[in-house]
């Protein structure tokens, strides 16, 4: 399929979402995405074709995992856990005494992909070769979706968890 059919079926699906047809802009988005997985715009609209919080969940996930700076995806999931009461993190254990794992010793050298830009580079370098992307900030880290982690190191903002922390918590994600 061409690449001018796959932006039709995109920008048909898109009108449907705006028009309220939302079984032929699933259809059509679902479609695009079958064709071009990494296409970030057919899951940001696929993300307002369904009706599912936990389906616009993963949706939304999609967009951040190909694009983590897509504002439009960043903001929509802040309003599911805000505003639709959903807990799109796993809820805390009983107990709040969690601690992260003991800090990495500093001979201990791992490679890793960049998260923006998925470049081979080590855990000791501080910056990615490639993308010049913090390499130790949380969505890099293993425990990436650990809000206790975040609370404990006061990187509440997400801004903050992308820019350059001292976490002594960071852990390479598995690549």
């Amino acid at each position: 399929m061409q690449s001018d059919d796959i932006a039709q079926m995109l920008y048909d699906g898109a009108v449907a979402v705006q028009q309220g047809d939302l079984e032929r802009a699933r259809e059509l988005l679902l479609k695009v995405i079958e064709l071009d997985e990494e296409n970030e715009q057919a899951w940001l609209w696929l993300s307002g074709a369904v009706d599912d919080p936990s389906d616009q969940q993963v949706a939304l996930e999609n967009v951040l995992a190909l694009n983590p700076n897509n504002t439009a995806a960043q903001a929509g999931l802040l309003y599911l856990q805000r505003d639709a009461g959903m807990s799109l993190q796993p809820p805390p254990a009983a107990d709040d005494d969690w601690t992260p794992p003991p800090p990495l010793d500093e001979n201990e050298v791992l490679e890793l992909s960049c998260w923006q830009c998925q470049a081979t580079l080590y855990s000791v370098a501080p910056f990615c070769w490639q993308c010049n992307t913090p390499v130790h900030s949380c969505n890099n880290c293993v425990l990436r979706h650990e809000t206790r982690c975040k609370a404990l190191q006061g990187l509440t903002a997400p801004l903050a968890q992308s820019g350059q922390n001292e976490c002594p918590w960071w852990r390479p994600a598995a690549t």
